[in-house]
């Protein structure tokens, strides 16, 4: 949103002007707001460090003293004079943009960083904007109960640990074998890290099961070992082992809306009103 409004044809439609016109105005006394403020920050730390430094003179005759911290006070006050009036200056500027519908100087920025808006300025950008939604797809809903192990692994914080590899292999058989017995390491058709590597691939993706990638094997076997290892505490013991190795990412929840795509332009009068939602 803030690439769009900070175009130059976009400054331009909302100020009614030409492109080659640049309300500078605002920003360049924002400039000098922003230079007035450092100056007086200077000037009261330098009097600060002043008079401490003078203080540890002790042969200094006093009225000299008092001469230096009174050229540093007036510096003060002049630099404070400066900003005050800077600062008026602005808000006549702003004022005047706003209430000539200007509001290309009202979206102008400090040095790159955005302003905030007031909500009436905010108002008046809004009512300037057309924009437009439209879907990309569609989400399936999740029928049955929630996933456990994709709330716990939101409700705790704890990571998903990227897959595991071969040579990492022989570690997780020893936790599982505080578990588990050893007859239930035997491999079938899937092997067991392949089942584990799909289930962790679905909380770091978000998909359904059904939409398991097919290298990972049938997905109700990955679905039924993590459900399994999880009712007997086995699936915190292995996640945290795994993410020991750093490079853990956030659970996904399954989508709630459908990828979009979001389009918009600026139009010279304000809108009349919201067009009915395609979504």
């Amino acid at each position: 949103m803030l690439t769009l409004l900070a175009g130059p044809e976009v400054l331009a439609s909302l100020s009614g002007c030409s492109p080659q016109v640049r309300p500078g105005d605002i920003r360049k006394q924002r400039e000098r707001v922003a230079h007035f403020e450092n100056s007086l920050k200077e000037k009261e730390e330098a009097a600060a460090r002043a008079a401490a430094d003078l203080a540890r003179v002790p042969d200094l005759d006093q009225p000299v003293k008092d001469a230096v911290m009174r050229q540093l006070a007036e510096d003060v006050r002049s630099a404070r004079e400066l900003l005050a009036r800077g600062r008026e200056v602005l808000a006549e500027q702003e004022e005047a943009a706003l209430r000539a519908g200007d509001l290309s100087g009202l979206m102008l920025t400090v040095k790159g960083k955005p302003r905030d808006l007031a909500l009436s300025e905010m108002g008046q950008v809004i009512d300037r904007l057309d924009i437009t939604v439209k879907p990309l797809g569609e989400v399936r809903k999740r029928s049955g109960l929630k996933c456990r192990v994709t709330e716990w692994h939101a409700r705790i914080g704890t990571l998903v640990p990227s897959e595991v590899l071969e040579l990492e292999w022989p570690a997780v058989e020893e936790l599982m074998a505080t578990y588990f017995r050893r007859r239930q390491f035997a491999r079938g058709a899937v092997d067991i890290r392949t089942q584990v590597n799909g289930a962790l691939h679905r909380l770091r993706s978000g998909c359904l099961w059904d939409q398991l990638p097919e290298p990972y094997g049938p997905w109700a076997l990955a679905k039924d070992r993590q459900n399994t290892w999880f009712a007997k505490g086995f699936w915190p013991v292995l996640v945290n082992h795994l993410n020991l190795r750093g490079g853990g990412t956030p659970v996904q929840r399954e989508p709630l809306v459908p990828p979009f795509e979001i389009t918009g332009r600026v139009s010279s009068k304000a809108a009349k009103g919201d067009r009915p939602s395609c979504l």
